[in-house]
């Protein structure tokens, strides 16, 4: 059998498709790298009844943040648990990315996405350690497209304080 086709029969995308939460379980971060597969999941985390059920498809992220950031299908996956679930089970989103880089991820054009759903829902205090980043790594930020759009959303989102912070920086910026 040819490696294309063994490759096409094995992926999960042309697996039967998963129909609820339960038959994503265990199964999360393979199929959130898939192009098919990553609608089932975003389904499941949109379906899930309870915070605990979101909760549970939310553990199955922990340790892949820094690659969800970056892959075109599992960004979308990782930016539907931030926007369904409490910003209390996002701690692990936050450090991961923290432990990742915020100024990369923030240059990126998916892990800008992924930091503009945290930045909408959790509180600013949350994110203030993110925030320290962005300000430490300002002008490097401003002057890539993905994180300028980080910055504005910060300006829209942030704290008072974050967004004097953010907005006294942009003025000493050379023009």
């Amino acid at each position: 059998e040819a490696p294309l086709t063994r490759a096409k029969a094995e992926s999960p995308a042309t697996s039967p498709r998963p129909r609820s939460r339960a038959t994503c379980a265990g199964r999360i971060w393979l199929l959130a790298r898939d192009p098919v597969g990553c609608h089932e999941v975003q389904r499941a985390f949109h379906e899930a009844a309870t915070d605990s059920e979101r909760e549970s498809l939310t553990q199955e992220l922990r340790g892949h943040i820094r690659e969800a950031s970056r892959c075109p299908h599992a960004n979308h996956v990782v930016q539907k648990c931030i926007a369904t679930s409490c910003p209390s089970t996002l701690q692990f989103v936050i450090d991961e990315i923290i432990e990742a880089g915020v100024s990369a991820v923030v240059r990126h054009k998916y892990g800008c996405r992924v930091v503009q759903r945290l930045l909408e829902r959790c509180p600013p205090s949350q994110m203030d350690n993110v925030v320290d980043r962005i300000v430490l790594d300002f002008s490097m930020i401003w002057q890539q497209q993905y994180g300028r759009y980080v910055i504005q959303h910060l300006l829209r989102h942030g704290s008072a304080e974050q967004q004097q912070r953010v907005l006294e920086l942009a003025q000493k910026r050379p023009a």
